[in-house]
């Protein structure tokens, strides 16, 4: 089988794009011929194991624009989809069709997989009328299509997709009543994590720091300010607890994360690099937290347990869905009433301190479970079903 596969954006840094990779070398292992059609822009790594290789490169005089990001804040300099006008919209859809249509040459793919349903995987719909093609839905694409409904002209054929697999089924009724998809071509297959990459240390750590440790964009939609808000309140219970906070923060983010967190040194904040790194960043730490405002999925959490690492993330229901009852309870993990959400992912103000206090409260309990041994055989083959292992057979056989 020759399956070719498209993302919009660089195939690395988020959730989607480390998705996209993970997938391709998943398929690699089982035999597949992979293509892979991606964005990139100079001074990016990339690692893309595909048979064939061919990049929409942006930030050049053909396409004068960074990136276009699916979040409004991605880990690099991005454009973002509200902001594009009609003209910006037309030369990156001409970028990627002509790629498309080389590749359909040269490649012939039998299957093609693209990446969030909305501009370019309409366009892959359009390029490849006769070829089977699957749409994979990460939920931040339908959040954009909320947010943005005058796109929805430019994705009718969306509906036409062969099938759709997604990550969560938190968004498949919008699926329906947005885009027209048929239900009966949804199907949920869930996320993965690179088992070669995230794994538990072989030793146990000496140190006497308790290292609570949040991984992702800077954002207030992540809720990572009010993370910072939790350092005094955390320090009061225990002097020996540090967060730390690896991410691409400004200089300006920086500063309010300190005085959130009243300036004290239990505060750490690092660059995001690659995936390996922030493993060793995950096994290095105590526990995850995932303060969130809007996840899909929240893979990074799972990404956590592999490493057997206690997690505390908000109500994430992708996540809560995915996991099942029995990890849910536990103990490995802890979810967080959320304050009251507006326009998808802000948290209402007045509501943040609360929010703070229930943090800490959460973070406490799975300190108090850290010498505790909770991450059994049993817990940790559950947690094996999540791997790229087992995810990339799953698509495999439906996608067959």
């Amino acid at each position: 089988m020759k399956i070719l596969h498209v993302l919009t954006q660089l195939p690395a840094k988020t959730g989607s794009g480390v998705y996209f990779s993970n997938l391709i070398e998943s398929l690699n292992n089982l035999g597949v011929e992979n293509a892979a059609i991606y964005g990139y822009e100079e001074g990016h790594e990339v690692r893309v194991k595909a048979d064939l290789i061919d990049e929409v490169i942006y930030d050049t005089k053909d396409l004068p624009f960074h990136i276009c990001g699916m979040s409004d804040l991605m880990p690099y300099e991005s454009t973002i989809y509200s902001k594009m006008t009609e003209a910006e919209i037309d030369m990156l859809l001409g970028a990627f069709e002509e790629k498309l249509l080389k590749m359909k040459e040269t490649f012939k793919p039998d299957l093609v997989i693209s990446h969030h349903l909305f501009l370019v995987t309409d366009l892959v719909r359009r390029v490849f009328p006769k070829a089977k093609v699957v749409g994979i839905s990460h939920g931040t694409d339908i959040r954009q299509i909320k947010k943005c409904q005058h796109f929805l002209h430019r994705l009718e054929n969306l509906k036409d997709l062969d099938l759709v697999l997604t990550v969560t089924s938190a968004e498949d009724q919008a699926m329906v009543e947005l885009l027209k998809i048929d239900p009966s071509k949804i199907r949920l297959v869930g996320g993965g994590y690179n088992q070669n990459v995230f794994y538990p240390s072989k030793e146990k750590r000496a140190s006497d720091k308790i290292i609570i440790m949040y991984a992702g964009k800077i954002s207030p939609s992540k809720g990572v300010f009010e993370l910072a808000s939790t350092v005094p309140l955390l320090a009061e219970a225990n002097k020996n607890i540090e967060v730390h906070l690896v991410g691409n923060a400004s200089e300006e983010d920086k500063k309010i994360l300190r005085a959130n967190a009243k300036n004290l040194e239990n505060l750490k904040i690092y660059d995001a690099e690659n995936q390996v790194i922030m493993a060793n960043h995950l096994r290095c730490a105590d526990i995850f937290v995932l303060p969130s405002y809007f996840e899909a999925l929240g893979l990074i959490a799972i990404e956590a347990l592999a490493c057997h690492k206690f997690a505390v993330t908000s109500q994430i229901e992708g996540l809560k869905t995915l996991l099942g009852p029995d990890l849910c309870s536990s103990g490995i993990i802890e979810f967080v009433d959320l304050p009251r959400i507006i326009n998808v992912d802000q948290a209402v103000e007045e509501d943040k301190p609360a929010y703070v206090k229930r943090l800490v409260e959460k973070i406490l309990l799975q300190v108090s479970r850290l010498d505790k041994e909770i991450f059994t055989e049993e817990i940790n083959q559950a947690i094996y079903c999540y791997s790229w292992d087992h995810i990339g057979k799953r698509i495999f056989e439906i996608i067959k």
